[in-house]
């Protein structure tokens, strides 16, 4: 069976004559008619046959049956074609943490996809664990991640670059220092985004562990969803300045004893050299965020 075959058997179905259906394949009625009796042959059984006084061809009742063999057919034909098409389309499935792929990650894509031709990424959001994970199946070429959380022996890591942490204060905060003292605050005007253990440390250092925060989150996302208004404040990562200024959230200020910087690592597996492809991306990543206040990369 080829694909000429099953062309010319849903050419002649879905026309309403031999005519229409030679001219949509750009074929002579006689050359289709030859191809259809090459069918009929091959498959044993008479595919079509004209009803009384119609010039249209229907099915007969083997054709009938044949009918979802030719499309499992024509489906088989159709992804073998697109395989061989994708052969020719460069792959490179990147897994990251949400503020990676949140603040500083996106506009890296852009760039990359806008340099690089033929290539198509695959980008997901996970949690450290599981973005370690990824890697270790080979399910990821890399992960970028901000903590070592999970142990597997079929990964390496590295160090990618620290970043420090700024505060974010609300349009209306009558705090005027910068850099700003933490005692300037109030735990109660915190949103407090505890997912990182720096953060949860600092906190309990100036505020005291029995001091609750207007908002204890581990969800980075609600810190951009709930409006920052009065004297509402929060720590956030260098990477995400450029996000929140753009937003027009608040004022951006340093403080005089800020959190322990965070670091981010590159987690590759053991056994296997990065691609060309991997290399470009992380040599943009590299030349962008190098360009960022408060970022710091680990050469």
């Amino acid at each position: 069976m080829t694909q000429s075959d099953i062309e010319t058997f849903f050419a002649i179905l879905e026309h309403p004559t031999m005519t229409a259906a030679a001219r949509s394949l750009f074929l002579s009625q006689p050359s289709l008619s030859a191809r259809l009796q090459t069918l009929e042959t091959e498959v044993g059984v008479t595919l079509f046959s004209r009803g009384k006084g119609q010039r249209r061809l229907e099915l007969t009742a083997e054709g009938r049956r044949f009918l979802p063999l030719a499309r499992r057919f024509r489906n088989l034909f159709q992804e073998t074609a697109a395989f061989s098409s994708a052969a020719h389309q460069k792959l490179l499935h990147i897994a990251a943490v949400y503020t990676a792929n949140q603040y500083f990650l996106p506009q890296v894509y852009e760039e990359f996809l806008t340099r690089t031709k033929q290539i198509s990424l695959h980008v997901e959001t996970l949690r450290n664990y599981e973005a370690i994970s990824y890697v270790a199946r080979s399910d990821a070429d890399f992960a970028i991640v901000d903590s070592l959380s999970r142990y597997e022996y079929r990964i390496k890591s590295r160090p990618l670059f620290r970043e420090e942490w700024f505060l974010l204060l609300s349009p209306d905060s009558r705090v005027s220092e910068d850099p700003v003292p933490p005692l300037s605050l109030r735990a109660e005007d915190e949103l407090l985004v505890f997912w990182q253990e720096e953060i949860k440390q600092w906190h309990n250092e100036w505020f005291g562990v029995d001091a609750w925060p207007l908002l204890y989150t581990d969800i980075p996302q609600l810190v951009e969803q709930i409006p920052l208004s009065g004297e509402r404040w929060s720590v956030i990562p260098a990477s995400s300045a450029p996000y929140f200024s753009a937003k027009n959230t608040g004022y951006i200020r340093r403080l005089t004893c800020p959190p322990a910087e965070r670091t981010f690592f590159l987690i590759t597996r053991k056994d296997e050299e990065l691609s060309e492809m991997a290399r470009q991306f992380l040599d943009l990543l590299h030349r962008n965020l190098e360009k960022r206040e408060g970022i710091h990369f680990i050469e």
